[in-house]
């Protein structure tokens, strides 16, 4: 099993292998250095989507605390996932008081609350959903160190990792945060918070292998935020150079000492690796991506979520995946673009789990959900 180990001085002599991205930029992007109130307003008109305000519409006797995850099935029926903000004040050894507080809801695309899903899940700290190319609906639950396959209609298919209990080995998961779906049947968990590597197992769940280390040299990973399945064929991975997050929802002995340490030449990064697991490189079609927290693919794009970048923003940047040019951008996004999904319409929705990081403040409805719609077809 990886754990961590092999972190030294060799890793920094290695040649880091960039995958050339011809990254042609919207001519509005030179406005960025001097960017200002109005400039922002000025970056948002030049997408291609527009904002839709007061989306979704929450039913008046439901408070949403914290959006972590997002998800759309093939109907166009959206998923999200929220969790209780409370528990990120309460000491970690107490958060099983909140099991259940994740709650899956389900909305129409025009934001209609639809119910809620799998009631009977007892998720602690659900990070992510998705919906596979089956239909089949997948939260990695972080607190819980889970990740959970359920049915259309919401029962449990198969759980993998131990409820409650993070570990490194092939039962055992240490903040999960998400899953990428192979075409044979194949799975890849992003493992995530407090391990560094990415997890094979076949279509029932059983365990085939392991790739990553903890480091920032060539195929090393730090903290794996997210992960998706390129047209390529290749797997894209929100790298974020983080190897202690939030040490105040862990227990003692959660973080390993040598993730306590300051990891030199450290930063955040999209890195791109074979199906099999093959490092392959840097995906950089954004410079200096600050946080790379999410990953998503419709089509023939890809689209990179990322916050605190060198110039402050939290931008939502979409790739064709053929070229590899930047062919739209949502600059300023104003959210936290923690989880993104896109419905068969091509229209854009975001869990944003921090609403302040983007300018709001939190209300009554509690997470920012958030949707854009293509404006130019």
């Amino acid at each position: 099993m990886l754990s961590g180990e092999g972190i030294g001085p060799s890793i920094h002599g290695k040649e880091v292998v960039t995958v050339k991205i011809r990254s042609l930029l919207p001519l509005v992007i030179g406005l960025v250095c001097t960017a200002s109130p109005g400039t922002a307003a000025v970056l948002q008109e030049q997408t291609s989507y527009r904002l839709i305000d007061d989306w979704p519409h929450y039913p008046s006797d439901m408070v949403f605390e914290m959006g972590t995850g997002i998800a759309a099935d093939a109907n166009g029926i959206i998923y999200t996932i929220s969790r209780d903000v409370d528990h990120w004040a309460a000491h970690p050894l107490a958060m099983t008081r909140y099991r259940g507080s994740g709650t899956i809801a389900k909305w129409d695309r025009q934001g209609r609350f639809l119910g809620t899903f799998a009631d009977d899940q007892e998720f602690i700290g659900p990070h992510s959903i998705y919906v596979d190319p089956n239909g089949f609906i997948w939260v990695a639950d972080r607190e819980g160190h889970q990740i959970v396959k359920l049915t259309p209609e919401g029962a449990e298919v198969f759980s993998l990792g131990e409820y409650g209990r993070f570990g490194n080995d092939e039962d055992h998961f240490n903040g999960p945060t998400g899953v990428a779906f192979l075409p044979d049947g194949r799975f890849v968990v992003a493992d995530g918070y407090w391990n560094s590597r990415l997890v094979w197992f076949d279509e029932d769940g059983n365990y085939l292998k392991e790739v990553g280390e903890l480091g920032s040299g060539p195929g090393q990973l730090a903290a794996v935020h997210s992960v998706a399945l390129a047209p390529d064929g290749n797997l894209i991975v929100g790298n974020v150079c983080g190897t202690a997050l939030h040490p105040y929802v862990t227990v003692p002995g959660q973080i390993a000492p040598e993730r306590l340490q300051t990891m030199p030449n450290c930063r955040g990064r999209f890195d791109m690796f074979t199906a099999e697991g093959e490092y392959v490189g840097i995906y950089e079609p954004v410079p200096e991506p600050g946080l790379p927290l999410s990953v998503a693919v419709y089509g023939d794009r890809v689209y990179l979520g990322v916050t605190g970048t060198a110039r402050g923003r939290q931008d939502l940047v979409i790739v064709d995946a053929n070229t590899g040019e930047v062919v739209d951008r949502i600059s300023s996004a104003n959210v936290y673009v923690h989880q993104m999904a896109m419905d068969p319409n091509g229209d854009i929705y975001v869990a944003s789990v921090y609403p302040e990081h983007g300018g709001e403040e939190r209300g009554i409805e509690g997470p920012s959900f958030v949707r854009w719609v293509r404006s130019r077809r």
